[in-house]
């Protein structure tokens, strides 16, 4: 769908009383669409699995992990109980979960388990362990049957259970979509929860959002526009993603006390349309050539 579309329709739907969560009800629920936030899990835990091997090597399969907004799928879930054997934690600030997705959830686990075993040297038989676990149970029963927590409301990490014991906390695709003031809040607590020598692992888009929908647009459009404009078209709860670079989250994690690497997935090439310089918005004219170069940042800060 045309992002112009699809934005009158969320700001059509945000104009009714609880425009917001009617929306998310309609999507996810009724039309589906967050299938492929499972597939989504299962092509990227493979990433979390390597630096579990090299962060904690023989230890990596005793590592408890928190998947930070795990959306509406138990996918991520499902990827931690092959590859852990300790507890974890999933939350979603919008209390998502839904028993519609424990379908495909189940299928891709499936297809792409045997890869999970191997790559985090699973004892044998742990994907039909798992696998069997969830058989006639709903999203959260499933959950709970392969000792995972779910919470929509990411103060649940906060239970002293938790307090110095995760290993690994995960995001995909979902910190640029926080404000500045709710980013500070989050990555304290993640902090809190840290044990030494663990790390974060989180993969972040700072493209335009539009863009994915038209692709006649600069992957870094909203640079462009002043900060009025942007606010007026994205400062809502349907539609908001922030506009941070690579450098302010580097300089957030680095003022937590966290060691940080920058692993870039995918750069701003010829194939893109081209950013015109000139039009950058005033916060963004000193941006540095790097940080225009990132289009999607794989940040794995760690606790030493």
């Amino acid at each position: 769908m045309h992002w112009r579309v699809k934005s009158a329709l969320r700001h059509a739907m945000l104009a009714l009383p609880g425009g917001p969560r009617l929306y998310r009800w309609l999507t996810y629920q009724v039309m589906g669409t967050m299938s492929g936030m499972a597939a989504k899990w299962y092509r990227v835990f493979p990433m979390r699995i390597a630096l579990l091997q090299e962060e904690f090597g023989d230890r990596a399969r005793g590592q408890a992990m928190w998947c930070f907004d795990s959306g509406t799928t138990i996918a991520a879930g499902l990827c931690m109980a092959v590859a852990t054997d300790e507890p974890g934690l999933l939350t979603d600030r919008w209390d998502r979960l839904s028993d519609r997705y424990l379908g495909i959830s189940t299928r891709l686990l499936k297809d792409r388990g045997p890869d999970l075993e191997r790559l985090s040297h699973a004892p044998a038989g742990r994907l039909e362990q798992v696998l069997q676990q969830t058989v006639g149970k709903t999203a959260r029963a499933a959950l709970a049957e392969l000792g995972k927590s779910y919470a929509g409301f990411h103060a649940a990490a906060d239970a002293g259970e938790w307090r110095e014991r995760f290993g690994c906390i995960f995001s995909g695709g979902t910190l640029e979509h926080y404000t500045a003031e709710q980013l500070e809040a989050e990555v304290a607590r993640m902090c809190r929860v840290l044990k030494p020598g663990g790390f974060m692992s989180h993969t972040v888009d700072h493209r335009d959002h539009r863009w994915h929908a038209d692709k006649r647009l600069s992957p870094l459009a909203h640079l462009t526009m002043p900060e009025d404009e942007f606010l007026s078209r994205f400062g809502n709860p349907l539609e908001h993603h922030n506009r941070w670079l690579r450098s302010r989250y580097v300089e957030l994690l680095t003022r937590h006390g966290l060691t940080v690497q920058c692993r870039d997935l995918i750069n701003y090439t010829d194939e893109f349309v081209p950013l015109d310089a000139s039009r950058l918005a005033a916060p963004f004219r000193e941006a540095s050539e790097e940080d225009l170069h990132s289009l999607v940042t794989h940040f794995v800060a760690v606790r030493r």
